[in-house]
């Protein structure tokens, strides 16, 4: 990429690979390792976005992390999106993702 910028040319648009996506999942689990995916947010293009808002997502449930859902360890991690699973993913682009957090906790409670 910095030698086509340094040569002033454009960068090709077929490089002989797809386009890299990226997601972040919020998963609950017990000690024991079992649990599931609370809120899948994506697709990410670039990998620092999901980075940004799996911290913010971590920042988060840091402050409530046992009352968020008593007997479960709740976590944001980055992960690969899933483009044939793309129904269950928010896109996460002009959406406050602490909110959709927030409404996938309380979703858990009803």
């Amino acid at each position: 990429m910095l030698t086509h910028a340094a040569a002033n040319l454009c960068l090709p648009d077929d490089v002989g690979m797809g386009r890299a996506r990226y997601g972040v999942h919020v998963e609950a689990r017990r000690a024991d390792g079992t649990g599931y995916t609370l809120l899948r947010l994506g697709p990410y293009a670039q990998s620092w976005l999901a980075s940004r808002d799996s911290d913010r997502l971590n920042t988060e449930l840091a402050g409530r992390a046992a009352l968020a859902i008593p007997g479960f360890t709740v976590t944001a991690k980055d992960a690969a999106f899933d483009v044939s699973d793309h129904d269950s993913y928010t896109d996460p682009y002009g959406a406050d993702v602490t909110a959709l957090l927030a409404a996938a906790l309380a979703g858990v409670g009803e």
